[in-house]
């Protein structure tokens, strides 16, 4: 690969995930990453794989820089509650739930999380 591709990066993530192989798949998230800091998807994918891992104090970042870049992105936002949660910051989980629910007031997944904490 050319040192600075991230295009080929994405292109093997996929057939390399299909394989299970994740941490191979992390690696390349890093890389690209390394390439370019602001890559949102990279972040937000790398983030994801950290949450379903339930490693929340490593997705945590990952979406709150997302969330910094595109502060109307619906799935950053919505992922960005979750993991807040689940690492016990529930005031900050509710105040994004709720702002999910601005962008979609019928928000299923942003609807559970409020009634977790009531």
């Amino acid at each position: 690969l050319m040192p600075y591709s991230e295009e080929a990066r994405f292109g093997l993530i996929l057939p390399k995930a299909a394989l299970g192989h994740w941490d191979e798949v992390i690696e390349l998230y890093n890389k690209i990453l390394e390439i370019h800091p602001n890559n949102t998807v990279a972040m937000y994918r790398l983030g994801l794989i950290f949450y379903e891992r339930k490693n929340y104090n490593k997705a945590l970042p990952l979406f709150k820089k997302v969330v910094d870049l595109y502060p109307f992105g619906y799935d950053g936002l919505l992922m960005l509650a979750w993991t807040s949660y689940f690492t016990g910051n529930y005031n900050q989980a509710k105040v994004l739930f709720n702002k999910v629910k601005l962008y979609n007031p019928g928000d299923a997944s942003a609807s559970e999380g409020l009634q977790l904490m009531r």
